[in-house]
């Protein structure tokens, strides 16, 4: 097993786990103009859920963002290669309770081998 398997592979088992911090949510992979159709998959991620305010000179506006960690991995999570920001989205519950909606992914943030740390709005 190589060093990247096993920094995935450590990631899956730590913080990719429903019953302990991750949870499961839909990916949609974007689809550009004459590419086929990639289908929607499961993934499991660690969903930070917060506020966010924006201060303009009058305005004050609070909008939710969301930060999203999944594995670095076409199968069990998202590939850093394949990632369109402004284009893809994941589906999620904004609060425990809450029924799902989706959000873009905006950003990504951070990423190493084992894991991508997504921004969604």
């Amino acid at each position: 097993m190589t060093l990247r398997n096993a920094i995935v592979s450590d990631a899956l088992k730590v913080f990719l786990v429903v019953d302990d911090f991750a949870e499961v949510v839909t990916y949609y992979p974007h689809r550009f103009f004459g590419e086929e159709a990639r289908a929607p998959r499961a993934i499991k991620a660690s969903v930070e859920r917060e506020q966010i305010a924006n201060f303009g000179e009058d305005v004050v506006t609070n909008l939710p963002v969301f930060t999203v960690h999944v594995a670095n991995d076409p199968v069990n999570g998202i590939a850093s290669d394949e990632i369109d920001c402004g284009g893809d989205k994941l589906s999620f519950a904004p609060r425990d309770g809450a029924a799902v909606k989706t959000y873009s992914i905006i950003a990504l943030t951070t990423q190493d081998e084992g894991m991508l740390v997504l921004q969604c709005r």
